[in-house]
């Protein structure tokens, strides 16, 4: 049983969305539970939802919800001593200890117990990813500090988004380690146990699962499947980040190199294959592009039988209001001409051992990390975005620098994926073969690194928070207001905020 190391961030997330399966929920006794409502996100001390409305067996209850990663934090916080959760009506957790008595109240009265890890599906995946990555807002958003912030001092909010933005990089990691357990998992052709929703003789109950060793994670084939998965999610961009990480999972690199990563033919066929989206060549206007479409045809043809994976289709992408250097035919190109810089025989231990070198200069290390996502596509794709029209200009996708062939990747993406997928491995492989050098450096590459394009999101930080005191001008920066925005500005967590704090909204 592999059981996940979610953040309570993203759990508080998943319960206010109801992002698990709700069908058939029962209590640790064996009660059924009826959602009616999650209740509402407390902002102040106390439990953390309010005023939820759940029917447990055949009893309706009013009350509130508290959360927590064990069962035994509600002892560990001493809830049990604090009138302020009197009024729990069910204690929602990760897992529990199946011989832990139920959680009681300072009065004295039990709690109903819902271990949710058993209802953990493809939507609490689905809502993890959306918390992260999720770059939209309601209309007209306004900060509940936005009139209220101007006297608080630059110092205080920019150390506070530095904290954040390292509070967003460990969600990163822990999702990386998340993704990388599973993999070891599949390796091990692991039966997974469902978690045991009774608790009667203990000789009945699953062993627990066993811890994983630092030498359960020491094939590189593992690491690069993590990495594969991540750059490919970051070449998705907002709207097409899950098919994209669909087809990763799906048209895995240990099938792509049982080819030479060197074909580009034969890693386009693939993964256009795989991807739903080789076109028929009735549908091409000209006899160039009818002639490279045929080809990749034949080759996906002659491989198509063997793939077990998952077939996408061309439903699964969204073309509607993208640049056309980011479409997800653009991007796929991209990817099978990046392949053997990427994923060569000695990249990543190549990668692993730049990044444990003091010798060279943050902005030697970063011009290097650059270079990998360098290539030069063949003819076809200097002039094409997607297989039936031709491109208009020669752009890069970010409108940054020089002009660039077509499909190539701008330094801003690059930025985005060195962000979002390099730094996070690195820290996560630096933390468990205890390699402080390559962790040191992720992290001053991640200090040091340019802010990328505006979002929704830090437009409205950077003119709602810092206003004409600061700007948003660094990689850092622009995490730690993502991380503010999402995860306390929307969920009005002010109290909890060192600018909110600083403000009316932080006191009674």
């Amino acid at each position: 049983m592999n059981l996940p190391d979610m953040p309570e961030a993203i759990f508080r997330r998943i319960w206010q969305d109801q992002n698990f399966s709700t069908e058939h929920l029962k209590t640790s006794d064996g009660r059924a539970v009826r959602m009616l409502s999650a209740g509402t996100p407390n902002t102040d001390g106390g439990p953390d939802f309010l005023n939820a409305k759940i029917i447990v067996g055949t009893t309706l209850f009013h009350g509130d919800v508290e959360l927590h990663v064990n069962a035994d934090e509600w002892l560990s916080h001493k809830h049990d001593a604090d009138p302020h959760y009197n009024k729990v009506i069910l204690h929602v957790v990760l897992t529990a200890d199946p011989l832990s008595p139920p959680a009681r109240t300072a009065s004295r009265r039990p709690i109903p117990l819902l271990v949710l890890h058993p209802y953990l599906d493809e939507k609490c995946a689905s809502a993890w990813m959306k918390a992260m990555t999720d770059e939209q807002r309601p209309a007209n958003y306004a900060l509940a500090c936005v009139e209220l912030n101007d006297d608080v001092p630059t110092l205080t909010i920019v150390r506070w988004l530095e904290r954040l933005a390292t509070e967003r990089i460990e969600l990163k990691v822990r999702r990386f380690e998340e993704r990388l357990k599973q993999l070891v998992d599949e390796t091990r052709h692991m039966i997974r146990e469902p978690y045991p929703r009774y608790y009667g003789n203990p000789a009945e109950i699953p062993p627990p699962r066993n811890d994983y060793i630092r030498k359960d994670f020491a094939d590189r084939n593992l690491w690069e499947q993590l990495l594969y998965e991540g750059i490919m999610e970051g070449l998705g961009y907002s709207k097409n980040s899950k098919s994209f990480l669909d087809l990763a999972r799906s048209m895995r690199l240990q099938v792509l190199r049982a080819h030479s990563l060197e074909d580009t033919r034969t890693m386009m066929a693939l993964i256009f294959g795989a991807a739903g989206l080789l076109p028929s060549t009735r549908d091409m206007g000209d006899r160039e592009t009818q002639a490279y479409v045929l080809e990749l045809r034949k080759i996906w043809k002659q491989h198509q039988e063997s793939f077990r994976g998952k077939m996408l289709s061309e439903g699964d992408w969204l073309f509607f209001r993208l640049r056309p250097s980011n479409f997800p035919t653009a991007r796929l190109a991209a990817i099978s001409f990046l392949l053997p810089r990427l994923f060569g025989s000695d990249s990543f231990r190549a990668l692993i051992t730049t990044s444990k070198q003091d010798a060279r200069s943050v902005r030697e290390r970063i011009s290097a990390l650059h270079s990998l996502f360098s290539f030069q596509p063949d003819e076809f794709w200097r002039r094409h975005f997607l297989f039936k029209a031709k491109s208009r200009s020669k752009k890069n996708d970010d409108n940054e620098g020089p002009k660039t062939a077509g499909i190539a990747l701008g330094a801003a993406r690059i930025n985005d994926l060195l962000v979002n997928t390099i730094v996070p491995v690195l820290l996560l492989y630096g933390r468990i073969f205890k390699e402080s050098a390559i962790s040191r450096h992720a992290r001053a590459v991640l200090e040091a690194l340019p802010a990328s394009q505006e979002n929704p999101v830090t437009e409205i930080m950077q003119q709602q928070l810092l206003k004409k005191k600061k700007t948003l001008s660094s990689a850092q920066l622009q995490q730690g207001a993502i991380q503010l925005f999402r995860f306390y500005c929307t969920h009005v967590r002010c109290t909890e905020c060192a600018i909110g704090r600083r403000t009316a909204l932080g006191h009674p």
